[in-house]
């Protein structure tokens, strides 16, 4: 499984090549180097390694996490983010080991555990995962939250649904969760609601009440 999840991510390299290509140019152009943009994650076995984007901020020291409407943002940066493209030089991740298609999305330094964390000692973390589909806009997630703490509160919504995925994983589970995936970026939220939220929701009270407490859909 590792293996054809390494092999199919370097073909959808050499398919998406011209597309990579043209990102690359645009970026160089209009925003300058650094291109791509490097930060320090935690993957399997609480391993560091670096995770890969397109840079879509200007070069900064500022927080790791992004408000609403955060003035750093450039605009090739927000189309980019929109789109979900700045996270496509993450296939790299994946033929290095560092990551996979589909588990745990890997968390920063700053608000890395172990102990919350403990299912990276079994499974490597991902592109994509429940909590990155239901919060696409995670920006406008935590502006309806507010506070100094609300990446934080976020984050304990975040860790349940990764070990929902981690108790369910399967082959059939990761299938679907990359069609998920790829069905909320092209036709938005209104999947999660009809597709993912329903079940989500029954098996997760503390889901529900986050949801309902903030108004997130």
């Amino acid at each position: 499984m590792e293996f054809i999840s390494r092999l199919f991510a370097a073909c959808l390299i050499i398919m998406l090549s011209p597309i990579f290509i043209f990102i690359f140019i645009t970026c160089l152009l209009i925003q300058g180097r650094p291109v791509l943009f490097y930060q320090t994650r935690y993957g399997y076995n609480f391993r560091k390694f670096n995770i890969i984007k397109f840079r879509t901020m200007i070069i900064n020291d500022g927080s790791s996490i992004t408000s609403n409407n955060d003035s750093r943002i450039t605009f090739l940066g927000s189309v980019l983010r929109k789109y979900k493209l700045d996270e496509l030089p993450q296939l790299f991740n994946i033929i290095l080991g560092d990551m996979r298609f589909i588990g745990p999305r890997p968390e920063a330094d700053e608000y890395f555990e172990e102990t919350m964390f403990y299912f990276l000692k079994n499974i490597k973390p991902g592109l994509s995962d429940y909590s990155s589909i239901l919060f696409n806009d995670e920006a406008k997630v935590l502006d309806k939250i507010k506070g100094e703490n609300s990446y934080k509160e976020l984050l304990s919504i975040k860790i349940l649904l990764s070990e929902y995925y981690v108790n369910k994983k399967s082959f059939i589970e990761d299938l679907k969760l990359v069609m998920l995936t790829v069905l909320v970026i092209v036709f938005g939220n209104k999947i999660i609601k009809v597709l993912i939220l329903p079940t989500l929701i029954k098996n997760l009270p503390s889901l529900k009440a986050f949801i309902e407490k903030y108004n997130i859909f």
